[in-house]
């Protein structure tokens, strides 16, 4: 017997040496039970049973439901709890020996039977535990870094863990601690000097027909990653699966029916979808995504038999046919309204395949459906009663051998299998025979709506909120698969990459993002590429991007300028590289002549051109735009050439030939015209142009569009001023006019005008 005392509180923690009593103890943690349920869970014999709980009643450890001696229930109490806690605290100071050996993952602390006490030295993978079938070495004295082959050699099981998870103890204090959170691959220097820490798990192996050797006291390994042992028969021999043990185990298909104890509407769709293989379903079309079918005619003869019970065979066939004439023609009786009733909107047809949509029906309508498919159908049947509780069909279903599952909140019709949901979206718990709980996942798959578009940018994919999604074998399905994903799948998009990669790209998290570009996005549009944060791709990745996309070139050029001395090591012959260089010679000591590289391919034409238009390479740089070498040949242009430059060319490099050029414009129709499509700041190019009224007075005669808009707010404001009067609200700026006159009124900060003619205003409150 230990003690330990911390503050007011006694702690004593002890073996249980009655084995007939700690084994009652165990088995009541997972609920209650009567004597008898005791004796046959255990193998008992009744007299020792109950001498047993005799005794824990009179100790204080269980409790009996007094109200009826006879088959009165016996639940276990929170002393009874602690009591057997400590019977594991004690056990696990008794057997182990720390450190624990190199790679150990956990120690036998009691069995009996298929029922288990383990320590874990680690944190198991999860509910479902695999065991070796043989202890591990403990004089190895190195950290086994399996690959999975070699676990593989031997045999393993699987147990299943009780109650809500592991009580973990340091083993030192012995006061409760917290879950050891080391990775799996350590030093055996950092496996020596872990914290003592260990957790209690209580377990059952899941195929107790074959004896389990490991005893107690032995250590064992965790089981490798990617494998799976095989369930027990009544697990996997069943004609269908329902999902995967625990969150990727291996595919779980119950051997008998399974009764379904399900509310929510997700969840009666998410077993409903993994279970209709093969089958007839028979369920709300709804929930499967599915448009409304007729139903087969023979529900109708069921109906006929649950609403005139007396009638005999030949009466029920004779208005069967009746009845069926007058749906063919429409006719409004008493029978046809009360068919529009029970089965409201619904068509009738003569064969059926492996679907039954039950939506609107009522009762009587879905106990039809159902006596028609036990009658009619040969393959298995998954049903979702929503009706209230019939005992006497539902019952007969039950056992049937072709219920596979019956989703309904009733109470137990006795299937083997019971089926709840648990805390999680796909997450339910599978009760056994034997109070055994095996946590499931289901998959969340739903059928691809009708009207589903693929994305083909960024901007119009939506995300969905799941965090795994199946395997698939089409591309249209891979980015449905990809975009109902709610922060991505990295080893979902690694297994697609190769046949659908836009899939692939569109499950990649965004940590995973810079990697997977460099391997598929020269197989990608790269309008791909704004789903990622691009200030994490590396320089030749935004480089190649830039190209195509002027936010990676923006990208790309803050990065230079930031540091320039990285231009050591950049690709200077690279285009955006070069575009980088000739947009940041201020940030850039020396000169580096990239004029070259930038023909090339010649990004940002007009910023760059702007930007060196009084550089010594300037000529060279021109011969990338036709316009800008015209404008700096300075030759007499035409009509139409000046058109183009204005059209093509920042106005800031032909500001000083605006009057002239516009006034050879307005003077032609063609000319009007094409100044009426141009989009420019006109009030910003000829405020200081010492322009008169009559120079422009010809803007009236221009059709509109936005060139007459803007040249209508320069000669509102000239007007404004030669008549000494405050200019009108403009229209590309409220001040525009407010250019043409002496004083600027103040200005604000705050702008949703035309960004230039603002700056002009600022300007001129500067001056």
């Amino acid at each position: 017997m230990y003690y330990f005392w911390d503050k007011l509180v006694t702690i004593v923690y002890s073996r249980i040496r009655s084995t007939y009593q700690r084994r009652i103890l165990d088995w009541l943690a997972d609920g209650g039970g009567t004597v008898t349920e005791v004796s046959n869970a255990l193998g008992l014999r009744i007299p020792h049973a109950s001498a047993a709980l005799k005794q824990l009643r009179e100790s204080g450890d269980v409790v009996r439901d007094d109200h009826n001696i006879r088959g009165s229930r016996y639940r276990l109490t929170s002393q009874g709890l602690t009591r057997f806690e400590s019977d594991g605290l004690a056990r696990l100071t008794e057997l182990v020996y720390w450190p624990p050996p190199p790679g150990a993952a956990g120690i036998v602390l009691a069995r009996d039977g298929p029922m288990l006490l383990l320590g874990y030295a680690s944190q198991p993978a999860g509910p479902l535990l695999g065991l070796p079938e043989r202890p591990m070495d403990e004089e190895s004295g190195v950290i086994e870094n399996s690959t999975g082959k070699e676990g593989a050699s031997l045999s393993w099981r699987w147990a299943v863990q009780r109650g809500e998870g592991p009580t973990w103890w340091d083993l030192e204090s012995l006061r409760r601690a917290q879950a050891p959170t080391e990775t799996s691959s350590m030093t055996l220097t950092a496996w020596m000097e872990r914290p003592k820490v260990m957790g209690i798990v209580r377990a059952r192996i899941l195929e107790d027909s074959i004896p389990w050797p490991l005893g107690v006291g032995s250590w064992f390994t965790s089981l490798p990653d990617g494998h799976w042992p095989e369930l027990p028969q009544v697990l996997r021999d069943g004609d269908a699966p329902i999902g995967r043990a625990g969150n990727s185990g291996p595919q779980v298909r119950p051997r008998g029916g399974i009764h379904a104890k399900l509310g929510r509407r997700i969840d009666r769709s998410q077993i409903a979808s993994a279970a209709a293989n093969n089958a007839l379903t028979i369920i709300d079309g709804d929930l499967l995504s599915k448009n409304q079918t007729p139903l087969p005619k023979e529900v109708l003869r069921h109906w006929l038999e649950i609403i005139h019970p007396r009638l005999g065979e030949q009466s029920i066939d004779e208005r069967f046919s009746r009845l069926l004439t007058d749906l063919n023609s429409s006719v409004s009786n008493a029978l046809t309204r009360k068919v529009l009733n029970d089965f409201p909107g619904r068509k009738w047809v003569d064969s059926f395949e492996d679907f039954i949509d039950t939506r609107y029906i009522s009762q009587t309508g879905g106990e039809s459906v159902l006596r028609f498919a036990l009658t009619s159908s040969e393959k298995p049947i998954v049903l979702d009663w929503r009706w209230a509780m019939n005992e006497t069909i539902l019952k007969q279903f039950a056992s049937d051998s072709r219920c596979r599952i019956l989703i309904c909140e009733s109470a137990d019709i006795g299937l083997p299998f019971i089926l709840t949901s648990l805390e999680g979206n796909g997450k339910f718990d599978l009760e056994m025979p034997g109070r055994l709980h095996l946590p499931i996942s289901v998959s969340s798959e739903v059928p691809i709506p009708k009207d589903w578009i693929a994305p083909t940018k960024p901007d119009e994919l939506s995300r969905g909120d799941l965090s795994k999604v199946d395997d698939v074998s089409n591309e249209l399905e891979a980015i449905w698969q990809a975009t109902r994903l709610r922060d991505g799948d990295s080893a979902w998009a690694d297994r697609h990459e190769k046949n659908y990669p836009l899939a692939s790209w569109i499950a990649t998290p965004v940590s995973d993002h810079a990697a997977r570009w460099r391997r598929i996005g020269e197989n990608l549009n790269p309008v791909w590429a704004n789903l990622a944060d691009l200030t994490t791709f590396d320089e030749e990745e935004l480089c190649n991007l830039a190209l195509v996309d002027d936010n990676a070139l923006s990208i790309l050029i803050d990065r230079i300028r930031n540091n320039p001395l990285n231009l050591i090591s950049s690709d200077k012959s690279h285009p955006a590289i070069a575009t980088a260089i000739l947009l940041s010679q201020e940030w850039i000591e020396g000169d580096i002549d990239v004029s070259k590289a930038w023909l090339t391919q010649p990004l940002r034409l007009s910023d760059v051109l702007r930007k060196n238009w009084n550089s010594d390479n300037i000529s060279l740089l021109v011969t990338a735009c036709p316009f800008h070498t015209l404008l700096i040949e300075d030759k007499k242009l035409t009509r139409e050439e000046m058109l183009a430059i204005m059209e093509d060319v920042h106005y800031s490099l032909w500001i000083q030939k605006s009057v002239s050029w516009l006034t050879t414009c307005l003077a032609s129709t063609m000319g009007r015209n094409a100044l009426s499509m141009l989009d420019l700041p006109w009030p910003a190019i000829l405020f200081q142009q010492n322009l008169v009224s009559e120079d422009v007075t010809l803007v009236h005669h221009m059709p509109d569009g936005v060139g007459k808009t803007s040249l209508l707010d320069v000669l509102d404001g000239i007007i404004a001023a030669e008549q000494g009067k405050p200019p009108a609200l403009g229209r590309t700026h409220p001040l525009a006019g407010w250019l043409f006159q002496k004083h600027v009124p103040m200005v604000p900060i705050e702008n949703e005008n035309d960004p230039d003619v603002h700056l002009a205003l600022h300007r001129r409150l500067q001056q």
